[in-house]
C-alpha cells in the first residue's frame, strides 16, 4: 500500500490545479509551428513575431533584463502550448537554447493568489530566476528554478482581459481546463 503524504507535513504547496501551459524554447519558430501542426494536430497559432522586454519590465536573476523573443501560442485540445524563439539579449530562453538546445522549457500554472504563491516559493528557498510583466494588458510572470526537476515552473497572473483572450483562442469543442 502506498502511503499518501499529507500536505501539512510536507513542503509548502506553491500552487495546484491543472497545468495552464507547456512551453518549448525553439531555434526556429516557423519550423516548430509546422511540426506541432503536422505531427500533433495544433490547428492554429497566434503568433507575435517580436516581443520586447525592457529593463523596466523584466528581470533575470534579480537584475534588469533587456531581450526580444518571438512567441507562438496554440492549443492541443484545451491545453495551451507556447513556443518561444530567443531573438536577442540575455534571457532565460536564450540560456536554455545555449545550454540544452531546443526543448521543453517550462510548465505554467495560474495560481489563485499569485503573490501568495511567490511568497511560498521564497519561503521554501526557491529562486525566482526571471520575471516580467506586459504593461497595459495585465499579465505578470515569474519563473521558479526547477532544481531537481530540470525545467522551470512559471507562475502567471492574468487579468480578466488576458483570460478572455486565451479563452478565445481555445479551439471550438474544448473547454479551458485551468478554470
Amino acid at each position: 500500500m502506498v502511503a499518501r503524504r499529507e500536505q501539512a507535513r510536507g513542503p509548502p504547496m506553491i500552487t495546484s490545479g491543472p497545468i495552464f501551459q507547456l512551453c518549448w524554447v525553439v531555434d526556429d519558430l516557423a519550423s516548430a509551428c509546422e511540426v506541432f501542426t503536422s505531427r500533433y494536430g495544433v490547428g492554429e497559432w497566434f503568433t507575435i513575431p517580436e516581443v520586447h522586454f525592457g529593463p523596466d519590465a523584466a528581470q533575470l536573476r534579480g537584475a534588469p533584463a533587456d531581450y526580444t523573443i518571438g512567441v507562438a501560442l496554440g492549443y492541443a485540445g484545451g491545453q495551451q502550448l507556447e513556443l518561444i524563439e530567443p531573438r536577442g539579449g540575455a534571457s532565460l530562453y536564450a540560456e536554455h537554447l545555449d545550454r540544452a538546445g531546443a526543448g521543453l522549457h517550462h510548465a505554467a500554472w495560474v495560481p489563485e493568489d499569485y503573490d501568495a504563491a511567490l511568497a511560498e516559493a521564497a519561503a521554501a528557498g526557491i529562486e525566482i530566476t526571471a520575471r516580467g510583466r506586459f504593461d497595459g494588458v495585465g499579465m505578470e510572470f515569474a519563473y521558479l528554478d526547477g532544481g531537481p526537476i530540470g525545467s522551470h515552473i512559471e507562475l502567471l497572473r492574468l487579468s480578466p482581459q488576458m483570460k478572455a483572450l486565451f479563452d478565445h483562442l481555445i479551439p471550438e469543442g474544448f473547454t479551458n481546463p485551468w478554470r
